[in-house]
């Protein structure tokens, strides 16, 4: 296993640096930081008291990684997590990783020194090598809205591929062809999958792709509106906007409302999620239902049962969509 030493060596920098940013100290220069970072990957390195945390775990305790609990989508399976350690009598720890993949490394390893039972994680930023170093190191580790190739029986998910597919095809049905996707930016498998159902929906539908009408940015309220004022560029040669989840779609029809577009008159929009604010949108919002709550509980109760060595198989997730009142039927 590698030392803090071997890190320091690997990054050409003190012990005492390497240190300092593990422990989040802001007293380091930006380039000694990547360095060790990269070093710390590369080794797959872990803080002691963590790895000792891993041997006396405490029963009582559960971990939970979200993006932002600010967000509607995180607080919901925040609130779902909470509600089942609840009913199991255990303390929920909560930490956010902002869609950073520093802050996602952090909240983890905060989290490993607090010797939960069980970890739900929710990661969209660190890369797939580096979340499966975390798998490896906690066997009862349990991703949420993500799937990692090798660990799907780890990973509680969705078919995000066939949820665009609906959401597109919905659009088609109407007389759509001119539609935009705003995606993630986040280089993650379920990223892709989304994009390709939106992808597949076009061409089983004859449907040519415009790789102008294409957009990735984070899915976040402040990702969606960036590409709403870049959609303001092509929002006359479009009818129709796919978005990759529901709080993009929320910051995009209020983008273009401010700027004189009326939706769905002049623009249809679909979201992913059916966050319960997507009902009280003006107009209510047609979107995807991606079942967060059940799947939360899901994930906590495999982590518990990996913990314990029970077998324990979790349900299935389908998709499905509804239908709401911002798609325009087109003549």
């Amino acid at each position: 296993m590698a030392t803090i030493k071997d890190v320091a060596k690997l990054a050409n920098v003190s012990v005492a640096t390497v240190s300092r940013v593990l422990n989040g100290s802001a007293k380091v220069s930006k380039t000694a930081k990547d360095a060790v970072l990269q070093a710390r990957e590369e080794l797959g390195f872990v803080l002691n008291a963590n790895a000792r945390a891993l041997a006396h775990q405490n029963s009582e305790i559960i971990g939970a990684v979200v993006s932002d609990v600010s967000d509607p989508y995180f607080g919901t399976m925040a609130k779902a997590i909470e509600k089942t350690a609840h009913n199991l009598n255990a303390k929920l720890l909560i930490a956010q990783g902002f869609h950073d993949k520093q802050r996602e490394r952090q909240a983890i390893e905060n989290l490993l020194s607090y010797k939960c039972r069980a970890y739900i994680v929710h990661a969209l930023a660190m890369s797939d090598h580096e979340i499966t170093h975390y798998l490896n190191l906690v066997p009862a580790m349990v991703l949420i809205n993500r799937k990692v190739t090798g660990y799907e029986h780890r990973c509680i998910n969705i078919d995000n591929k066939y949820g665009t597919y609906l959401a597109t095809l919905e659009l088609i049905k109407h007389g759509h062809h001119n539609i935009a996707y705003v995606g993630s930016s986040h280089n993650i498998l379920d990223a892709k999958e989304r994009l390709a159902g939106f992808n597949q929906a076009l061409k089983d539908n004859n449907i040519k792709l415009n790789k102008e009408f294409v957009f990735k940015d984070e899915p976040s309220l402040e990702g969606g509106e960036r590409v709403a004022l870049k959609l303001l560029d092509i929002v006359n040669k479009i009818t129709a906007i796919v978005t990759y989840n529901d709080t993009q779609a929320v910051s995009i029809i209020s983008v273009l409302t401010q700027h004189g577009i009326n939706i769905p008159n002049d623009i249809s929009i679909v979201g992913f999620d059916n966050l319960y604010m997507s009902r009280f949108l003006n107009p209510p919002l047609s979107t995807v239902i991606n079942p967060v709550e059940s799947m939360a509980h899901e994930a906590l109760m495999l982590s518990l049962s990996i913990s314990k060595n029970e077998h324990y198989l979790p349900s299935n997730f389908e998709v499905s969509f509804v239908a709401r009142n911002s798609i325009k039927t087109l003549n």
